[in-house]
């Protein structure tokens, strides 16, 4: 089976499933070998640091949204602030849940958005979204790389891995990029969110602001605002769990992360995969002699990340309700910014 036939293969749920149930099974497996009772331990000692924790989670998907109406422009008025719950709310939860969450997420989030500011407009945003998030993320997998091949060794193997991942996101970022300033990427946008949303909903005709091809510069900054967050979330989480807190301690947890998430993007939520990388990492952030702690933060993330995205699976469904069509007279988009 190719590649591209793997990928169509796990598209429905029965294939979300098998791997949901496959990244369960390696945690069960290196939960067994750390030692329940001392993984347990640690995780009941971490409770109270849970809220702050939320809290620097729930600025990295605030920063999401600022980006996005930087990106929409103008346009960003016509979105009431109904809509903007939903969408943030189904697009964290879809991130989480789903397979190469993000573009999903995104996805749910633009075709939610385009109801008030048209397709090409949402779907342009969206796509420059994930441009300022990779470029985010390939800057702080470029500060993680430094921090800990400064510490390691650059031919050790998780700075090997850093630099792999930075080449990576930052070729994604750019070629994501290079297509976006495609006159073409606006039908290939087109043709993804019919897969998604019906097909008897009609066009609310709609234009692309002026700087739609531009470089996303202040998204970029929203993101990297985010990516700080994030650093400053494992700083906590690594203190949380024992480890000793340290400016490069957090950019090695956050480092570790980040090969994880790429390694492990199939995976709902990377289960399994990201759990792996910091058993196997766990002498580098100085947690050799204790692996029930570097196992600690990642079952610390998925817990927050699973029950934030279990509250907005809650929003999502609160704020459902029936919104104005793409197609719909202006009275009646006015009526729902009422």
């Amino acid at each position: 089976m190719g590649k591209a036939s793997l990928l169509v293969s796990l598209r429905g749920w029965p294939g979300r499933i098998l791997l949901a149930v496959a990244g369960f099974a390696i945690i069960a497996f290196l939960v067994r070998s750390a030692g329940p009772d001392r993984v347990l331990h640690v995780l009941l000692d971490t409770a109270r640091w849970l809220p702050l924790i939320a809290a620097l989670e729930l600025t990295q998907t605030a920063t999401d949204i600022f980006a996005v109406r930087m990106l929409l422009g103008e346009a960003r008025r016509d979105v009431p602030l109904s809509a903007w719950i939903r969408s943030s709310a189904v697009a964290y939860a879809m991130m989480t849940l789903l397979p190469a969450g993000r573009a999903a997420g995104e996805v749910g989030r633009a075709t939610i958005l385009a109801k008030y500011v048209g397709t090409p407009p949402a779907a342009n945003a969206s796509a420059r979204l994930s441009v300022a998030f990779l470029s985010g993320n390939a800057v702080a997998s470029a500060a993680a790389f430094v921090a800990v091949a400064s510490w390691i060794g650059f031919g050790a193997p998780m700075s090997l891995l850093l630099g792999a991942n930075v080449l990576l996101v930052a070729v994604s970022a750019g070629s994501l990029l290079a297509i976006t300033k495609n006159a073409r990427v606006g039908r290939w946008l087109e043709k993804m969110r019919r897969r998604f949303v019906p097909h008897d909903e009609e066009e609310r005709p709609s234009q692309l602001p002026p700087e739609a091809g531009d470089t996303p510069w202040r998204a970029i900054g929203a993101c990297l605002v985010g990516r700080c967050a994030q650093l400053t979330q494992y700083g906590v989480i690594l203190a949380a769990v024992g480890g000793t807190p340290s400016a490069r301690g957090a950019f090695v947890a956050q480092g570790i992360h980040l090969v994880g998430a790429t390694l492990g993007d199939l995976f709902p939520n990377q289960l399994g995969v990201v759990d792996g990388v910091y058993r196997t990492f766990a002498p580098v952030l100085g947690l050799g002699a204790a692996p029930e702690r570097a196992l600690s933060i990642a079952f610390v993330v998925h817990t927050t990340q699973l029950s934030i995205a279990g509250i907005c699976v809650l929003i999502a469904a609160l704020t459902r309700k029936e919104e104005p069509r793409e197609g719909a007279p202006s009275s009646a988009r006015a009526g729902a910014h009422s």
